[in-house]
């Protein structure tokens, strides 16, 4: 990690610091210490249920072409990519192509054909993800907050952008190729005297790889059932990642609808796409926050089970993703990839 994502690491932790103080900070932290564990323990177990949906939805489409990995090795691969993706601004896809180096060398398929299943697992999640924001949507319609209806419509616009370009780079091999022969480009740049005599070797073996990549991404296409049994694993992880938030509050002491829940959880996915913050670290926390504010929770009440929920679902995760990095470092080198 460089000393820029530090920077702004500590910026994002001094901000959920802030918001504390703004919540009232004793106020706050009575709230949290007095949480139900009965109700933490089923928010935990919600998250738990989310990961292992993620990881059987992505071992189908890996067993769909041919990959054979274990169970134990995929779910390891889901908290390397959560770590990694954690770590990275924007929109967060630092931790998809690691994430299938690890299974690559970890399994007998190739980078490409690993890859291929991370993107169709990737874009698997748009159908579900754009049926609970119309829900969100007509929601927030129906009683008049503004707010929520432009943050829904930021949201739906940069994740339809999102899937678009990645559609299209998938599909179209010389977009893809030409995309990455100018970041090897920039890096020849860098150091002309290492990489200059390589170039043709490399894009021909992009150009390979590239074809094997799409090829697998057709191959998962038309595997109907393998695409319907994943999509209802796709529902079943975000419906577990919307009542873990509900079963945080209930955990304060405060029943809200698990519809404001939605509406809050697909309002705020915008700030994961643009945030420059590695994980939307203090910004997703203030935002969270205040879109609950904007649908009547108390602004104390709204910012611990904000803090509480990130502590489930981001701060923890990324531990045990980073425990798995040092663990497994030999496997993520970024040499000698498989070329089975």
């Amino acid at each position: 990690m460089n000393v820029k994502k530090y920077v702004t690491l500590v910026i994002g932790v001094l901000i959920i610091l802030l918001l504390l103080w703004w919540a009232g900070l004793r106020e706050t932290i009575m709230l949290m210490l007095r949480a139900d564990l009965r109700y933490l323990l089923l928010a935990v177990m919600m998250y738990c249920i989310t990961v292992l949906s993620w990881a059987i939805r992505w071992r189908i489409f890996l067993n769909g072409v041919g990959v054979k990995a274990s169970f134990v090795r995929i779910l390891e691969g889901v908290f390397v990519g959560i770590f990694l993706n954690n770590l990275t601004p924007g929109a967060r896809t630092g931790g998809e192509a690691i994430k299938a180096l690890y299974i690559a060398k970890s399994s007998n398929g190739t980078y490409p054909r690993v890859f291929a299943t991370v993107m169709a697992d990737r874009i698997l999640d748009v159908v579900p993800v754009i049926i609970f924001m119309t829900i969100a949507f007509v929601y927030a319609v129906g009683h008049g907050i503004t707010i929520l209806i432009w943050v829904l419509a930021l949201s739906t616009i940069l994740l339809v952008l999102v899937v678009l370009l990645t559609l299209l780079f998938s599909i179209r091999e010389k977009y893809a190729l030409g995309l990455v022969m100018r970041l090897f480009g920039l890096f020849k740049r860098l150091f002309p005297g290492r990489l200059s005599k390589y170039e043709g070797k490399i894009e021909g073996k992009l150009r390979g790889a590239l074809g094997e990549f799409k090829s697998t991404l057709v191959l998962i296409a038309k595997r109907k059932r393998d695409v319907m049994v994943s999509m209802f694993w796709s529902f079943v992880l975000w419906m577990a990642d919307v009542v873990r938030m509900y079963f945080v509050f209930l955990s304060l002491g405060k029943k809200v609808s698990v519809i404001q829940v939605l509406l809050v959880k697909m309002a705020s996915m915008a700030v994961a796409m643009v945030s420059v913050i590695p994980g939307g670290v203090g910004i997703s926390e203030t935002v969270q926050s205040a879109l609950f504010l904007a649908v009547g929770v108390e602004k104390a009440l709204a910012v611990s089970a904000t803090v509480l929920d990130r502590l489930i679902s981001f701060w923890a995760p990324t531990l045990i993703g980073g425990i798995l990095v040092l663990k497994r470092r030999d496997v993520l080198r970024l040499d000698k990839l498989p070329s089975k």
